[in-house]
């Protein structure tokens, strides 16, 4: 190995002194002789350059530094040397001292392309673009061949937002290599720049006489016809485009924003769907189009014309998964903004659902549309599809504590309170930095834990989850019920009822949560009060009913109290023990 880069040193070192021209020739005539050669200071420089040029090879670039410094000593105008320190020094971040450097080696050797180039990334690293504009010029002017450096020159004057010399340099660029897409565009761009339209336009009618198969060219001029304010040529332009080559759909893609800036709806509303009825047209012309006019909803023209653009987004492109995400990004957009009449939300929620769902059997590394697609699923009550789905996102993503929730409640739903105990305690570990989530979890524990009649860790998920937020209404309002129906801490549970109705004082749920517990206390007159005032706003649950029925009986009002009952069966039939307490006229434990 050892063997190998020392040969590989000496053909690099062979190969730039070969570079850097007769600076280590040898004087012609010398004999060939057997004798050591005699150590002249011209011998000891190119021994010190060599070793020098392995230490830069081996990045050990603070010896190759002394030994640099070592060739200058004896031959303190060697420029090669100084364009290798200049190197070291640009590359160790050292760019003072480099441009030193750099700047010698140049003043000893004008005729060497890349002393130029290394100056201008050492004076690029300074922020010097006047001093890298300069050094351009120099080279372009000194070497022979290096016109390709116009366009670096012209950048650089265009970041300097010298304008006029940027063109000129464009200018030049195309007398020595002819119009090309490149220097018209960006004479274009400073022609918009300095606001000068028409000779903006000008050079894309160059383009399109240079180009004419180009129709990006077409499309671009009438782009710029049509930002400044000249919608009508803009619209001949791209008319006459279709007419010869009706297969170009981005062209009515444009035509149709002019249609909309016109309100001629009609004709913008029949050229965005020809193009979007096109498989041809790129999947992301479309996309961009959608997202643009989103922005100006609601307007009711593009409440009923986006979805359906959407759907054929995933109709004519049904193997980009992009497709399915914007489909469903839509519809999950026209819900937020209550965009929908209210018998279209539900079929919007389906739709938006099926679009993520088929989004994720292609994609299903995005975790955010996972989020979308279980969201959905839970408001949809589709639990099947929603404990399949948690159960794929939780193998993807395991450290995701929100996935631990909605998989937990999906068990919950389905009654099966140990395994979403399990996942919620899974879920609650993975989020201890996260406050709003820990206090769902420990919410959904509390009741978990009830329903598996484990009270003593249902009581502590509620009070930790009261710790972390002391006015959590959900928690205040199933504790306390719960509590009342255990007959435990009623105190507590009166105290925490009371803040539920003075801070909701008409919320039904906890108004009759309020209300059992002071039925549990036996302050059955309060409880009636309550109760009446549940009553008397309208409520259609029979347990608010049986509540009141229950009340008025500790009262000793059975004939009202069976009345109440009744109505109670009426709305729920499935009330625990409702036929027993109307048929017994008493209330059945």
């Amino acid at each position: 190995m050892k063997k190998f880069l020392l040969i590989k040193y000496i053909l690099i070192t062979a190969i730039y002194l070969l570079a850097a021209g007769p600076l280590w020739a040898q004087k012609k005539g010398k004999k060939k002789t057997d004798q050591p050669l005699p150590q002249t200071p011209q011998y000891e420089t190119e021994y010190w350059f060599i070793e020098a040029e392995k230490q830069y090879l081996l990045k050990n670039y603070a010896k190759a530094i002394e030994l640099f410094n070592k060739c200058l000593v004896d031959d303190p105008q060697n420029d090669a040397v100084f364009f290798k320190l200049a190197d070291i020094y640009n590359r160790t971040e050292q760019y003072n001292t480099a441009a030193r450097y750099i700047d010698m080696a140049i003043r000893l050797n004008k005729q060497n392309k890349y002393y130029y180039l290394l100056a201008v990334d050492i004076y690029t690293n300074l922020g010097e673009l006047n001093r890298v504009a300069a050094l351009y010029e120099q080279l372009l002017d000194k070497i022979p061949g290096t016109e390709e450096y116009l366009f670096n020159l012209a950048a650089v004057y265009l970041y300097l937002k010298d304008y006029d010399k940027a063109l000129a340099t464009y200018d030049r660029a195309e007398e020595t290599m002819g119009l090309t897409e490149q220097i018209a565009y960006q004479r274009q761009k400073i022609y918009l720049e300095l606001n000068q339209p028409d000779k903006a336009v000008e050079e894309s009618r160059k383009l399109i006489a240079r180009y004419p198969d180009n129709y990006d060219y077409v499309l671009q001029l009438a782009e710029i016809l049509s930002t400044n304010k000249r919608q009508s040529e803009a619209a001949r332009v791209l008319q006459q485009l279709l007419a010869e080559h009706p297969e170009v759909s981005a062209a009515r893609l444009q035509l149709a924003d002019i249609y909309w800036q016109d309100n001629q709806i009609d004709r913008f509303r029949e050229e965005l769907i020809t193009a979007f009825q096109d498989s041809t047209l790129h999947i992301n012309a479309k996309i961009n189009t959608l997202m643009r006019y989103m922005t100006y909803l609601p307007n009711a023209t593009l409440q009923k014309l986006i979805p359906q653009l959407a759907d054929m987004v995933a109709a004519k492109h049904p193997d980009n998964s992009n497709a399915y995400l914007i489909q469903g990004d839509v519809y999950s957009a026209f819900i937020e903004k209550e965009l929908l009449p209210p018998d279209k939300i539900d079929d919007a929620k389906r739709a938006a659902r099926q679009a993520y769902a088929t989004y994720v059997r292609m994609q299903p590394d995005n975790f955010s549309v996972w989020q979308n697609l279980l969201n959905l699923e839970l408001q949809l009550n589709m639990n099947d599809s929603l404990q399949l789905h948690a159960d794929q996102a939780l193998e993807l993503f395991p450290n995701q504590p929100w996935l631990y929730l909605i998989d937990g409640i999906a068990q919950l739903q389905e009654g099966n309170y140990r395994q979403a105990a399990q996942l919620l305690e899974a879920g609650r570990k993975r989020a201890a930095n996260n406050r709003k989530l820990l206090i769902m979890f420990y919410s959904y524990l509390g009741d978990i834990y009830h329903e598996l009649k484990e009270y003593e860790k249902s009581d502590r998920a509620y009070e930790a989850a009261l710790d972390l937020d002391p006015f959590n209404y959900t928690v205040l309002n199933n504790y306390s019920y719960y509590l009342s129906l255990r007959g435990e801490k009623l105190d507590k549970a009166a105290k925490m009822s009371t803040e539920l109705v003075r801070n909701n004082p008409d919320n039904n749920t906890f108004l009759d949560t309020y209300a059992w517990v002071q039925y549990t206390l036996g302050n059955y007159e309060e409880a009636r009060r309550v109760f009446e005032k549940i009553i008397a706003s309208g409520v259609t649950e029979g347990v608010y009913y049986d509540h009141y029925g229950d009340t008025l009986y500790q009262l000793g009002l059975v004939d009202e109290a069976v009345e109440q009952w009744k109505k109670a069966r009426e709305l729920d039939q499935n009330l625990e023990n409702i036929d027993q307490k109307i048929a017994q006229r008493k209330i059945i434990q």
